[in-house]
């Protein structure tokens, strides 16, 4: 947490994350409850929003989210998931980050990414060799809006988000 402290006050560290909680790891859950804790005061005194990693614990997130309230934005990153966790994530303020998963018609990230308001989401390629391009086009036809729209409507969230100055 040391070395973590000291990088995360540099002015290029934008947030920190990325941070959570996952049940399908090797990091034995109190540890992960424990570092998770750490992160998230790390970010609200340092004033920088969360970017979250969470596999099959969606209830414990948000419970501790109610406990913690962390007062940055919070992102969930890489979501996923089902309508319902998206409401819950939604209705605690969380913001979600979709990647390449919406690019299946099926999927419930693409089924779910209309219902999201335009100021609540990111899109995101993470280690995925996809082009970003590729989910801005995907995400215009999902939303049914331009491309340009897209563009114009993540340049707003990630400058308000960041807290990021406009270009």
């Amino acid at each position: 947490m040391d070395e973590l402290r000291r990088y995360a006050t540099l002015p290029n560290v934008l947030a920190i994350g990325e941070c959570g909680l996952d049940k399908i790891c090797n990091t034995p859950w109190d540890v992960q409850l424990l570092a998770f804790n750490q992160q998230i005061q790390l970010a609200t005194t340092l004033g920088k929003p969360l970017i979250i990693h969470c596999v099959r614990a969606f209830g414990e997130f948000l419970h501790i989210l109610k406990t913690d309230e962390p007062t940055v934005p919070v992102i969930v990153h890489g979501f996923s998931r089902n309508a319902r966790i998206a409401s819950q994530l939604l209705d605690a303020g969380v913001y979600l980050s979709f990647g390449a998963a919406i690019l299946n018609d099926t999927s419930p990230a693409a089924t779910v990414l209309p219902q999201v308001p335009p100021e609540k989401f990111f899109l995101e390629t993470d280690d995925a060799t996809t082009p970003i391009a590729a989910l801005y086009k995907k995400a215009a036809a999902i939303r049914n809006i331009s491309e340009e729209g897209i563009t114009l409507q993540l340049q707003q969230n990630f400058t308000k988000t960041f807290n990021y100055p406009a270009h």
